[in-house]
């Protein structure tokens, strides 16, 4: 089984790819789909789908695994654009019929780490351990998609580490 973990944002959509094995699991891609801010929001949003459809058709995940929301009072325009992101990327994934599935940061990292206060370096570490990652991780967006396809893998009973 295939999932594909993401990290929204409309500056910066974090991704990752990865595949269950026999024994384990490997990351078979992972990066972050980058938006110039000097573009206009639709454009950005048409990199972002245009961007997750070519992933898609690469890798044909069977699960599509999102941060829950979460986003702070005093930046409102910030949840607007997050939301405008999560929309595309809920409309890529039921035009290629993949099932999404929401988890929440505090569940990625106590399934990762044992904590739901784990720092990010931590589950940086956590992932390239189970996923036999030797090189650092591209981006925090691209460690925190790996965590969440591996958390929405073992939470569907077809991962374990």
């Amino acid at each position: 089984m295939k999932a594909i973990g993401i990290d929204p944002g409309l500056a910066m959509t974090g991704f990752g790819v990865v595949e269950t094995l026999p024994r384990g699991g490997k990351a078979r891609d992972w990066g972050a789909i980058r938006t110039d801010a000097n573009q206009p929001i639709p454009i950005r949003l048409k990199t972002i789908y245009d961007e997750l459809k070519r992933l898609f058709k690469r890798w044909n995940p069977d699960l599509l695994v999102l941060e829950e929301v979460f986003v702070l009072k005093q930046f409102p325009k910030a949840a607007i654009q997050l939301g405008e992101v999560r929309g595309v990327i809920y409309l890529a994934a039921e035009e290629e019929r993949i099932a999404v599935m929401e988890i929440r940061p505090t569940e990625v990292k106590s399934a990762l780490t044992g904590s739901g206060r784990a720092e990010k370096e931590q589950i940086q570490r956590a992932i390239r351990r189970i996923l036999n990652i030797e090189a650092p991780l591209s981006s925090s967006h691209a460690g925190d998609a790996l965590a969440l396809a591996l958390t929405g893998l073992s939470r569907n009973g077809n991962f374990k580490w």
